[in-house]
């Protein structure tokens, strides 16, 4: 079994790539959060654990690409079935994740809350 220190939540990934792309701003909006787990999921693998003593399950790609990541990148949901909960990616991959997002050829808009708007 994997050690449980081996993996952090996807929303805390979420948070730090957050924190690097935005680094003038303190308060996280949710929306940008989901927006950020997405980018995230096309860096690196994505698992989901019910509870500490589950193993990891990795998430296939065509079942993350049904869904939409919802609540500041807590769940992913998808269609006719419950949400996902309890996401997580492995320690590992996360540096090399968040150094390539500064390559990804898109665009991220700035947060809803941001106070740089009207500039």
């Amino acid at each position: 079994m994997a050690d449980e220190l081996d993996f952090i939540p996807l929303a805390r990934a979420a948070a730090l790539a957050y924190a690097r792309v935005y680094p003038e701003e303190s308060v996280r909006d949710m929306k940008t959060l989901d927006l950020l787990a997405l980018a995230l999921s096309t860096l690196l693998p994505l698992y989901q654990r019910e509870n500490e003593k589950d193993a990891p399950r990795r998430l296939d790609s065509s079942e993350v690409a049904a869904g939409r990541f919802t609540r500041g990148a807590t769940r992913l949901e998808l269609p006719n079935r419950p949400p996902l909960r309890f996401l997580i990616v492995a320690r590992r991959d996360l540096p090399a994740a968040l150094q390539a997002m500064a390559t990804l050829p898109i665009r991220l808009p700035r947060p809803a809350n941001s106070s740089a708007r009207g500039a």
